[in-house]
């Protein structure tokens, strides 16, 4: 083959590379955590179809003109997702959930985290109460608060999702599990013979979305038409399908 041609066709991979290395251009990939349940996340056959990250994945991707795709991940493979950009970002989660660099939106989905308990389990006055009481947990989470009261005597009972970890209290294997008030309030309204109690409120926050640095798409024009469905009232709206 000429060394003239080799050389046109090296410059033209060189030029096409950047292009390759961003298939998904006209894309907005964002992560479906595999260790959430309604009504943060539904799967159906392995496939997100529903839940407040999907609405708000959709809602956000529409105004950016791209196209949303999702991509199922469990608590140790969002950080090496998001920074090597291979995701653009992950809504529902705070800075201190995950390790790792990102650009963070404003706070837009407000949640508090409790305890939750079965109906015939004791009740508790405080988080001392738990110490070394089993407590339903999702592996990889952290729960500083929790952690900081009852240290070494914090008996988690990992689950490898918050759908099991509910399941896991039900079936009477945990006493008590941690979750989110959006998670019991869901469980409440569609599963009413359940039975179960909010115990203990420990923590109230605003949610956010985590944006890869290596992102293709621009985080100020995403922070941009975030700061746009806060004031238009769009995530209320989203919110206020699962209440």
């Amino acid at each position: 083959m000429p060394k003239t041609f080799l050389s046109l066709l090296s410059v033209l991979m060189a030029a096409l590379s950047p292009l390759a290395a961003h298939a998904g251009a006209g894309e907005l990939v964002m992560l479906a955590p595999l260790d959430q349940t309604m009504p943060i996340v539904r799967f159906s056959n392995g496939a997100l179809d529903g839940g407040i990250v999907k609405d708000v994945g959709d809602a956000l991707a529409q105004r950016l003109g791209l196209r949303p795709v999702y991509v199922n991940v469990d608590v140790p493979g969002v950080t090496p997702a998001l920074t090597s950009g291979r995701a653009d970002a992950m809504c529902y989660v705070l800075p201190f959930w995950i390790d790792g660099d990102y650009d963070w939106s404003a706070p837009l989905l407000p949640d508090t985290e409790l305890v939750v308990a079965r109906a015939e389990a004791p009740r508790l006055r405080s988080l001392k109460d738990l110490k070394d009481k089993p407590v339903g947990t999702v592996a990889g989470y952290r729960y500083p608060r929790i952690e900081q009261v009852l240290g070494k005597r914090f008996a988690r009972v990992d689950s490898a999702s918050m759908d099991i970890n509910v399941q896991q209290m039900i079936a009477g294997k945990t006493p008590y599990t941690v979750a989110g008030e959006s998670t019991l309030v869901y469980l409440q309204r569609v599963h009413p013979a359940l039975k179960l109690r909010p115990e203990l409120v420990f923590s109230s926050y605003k949610a956010q979305c985590a944006f890869s640095r290596k992102s293709q798409v621009p985080f100020t024009d995403a922070n941009r038409v975030i700061d746009a469905m806060l004031r238009e009232g769009v995530i209320d709206q989203i919110l206020a399908r699962y209440r």
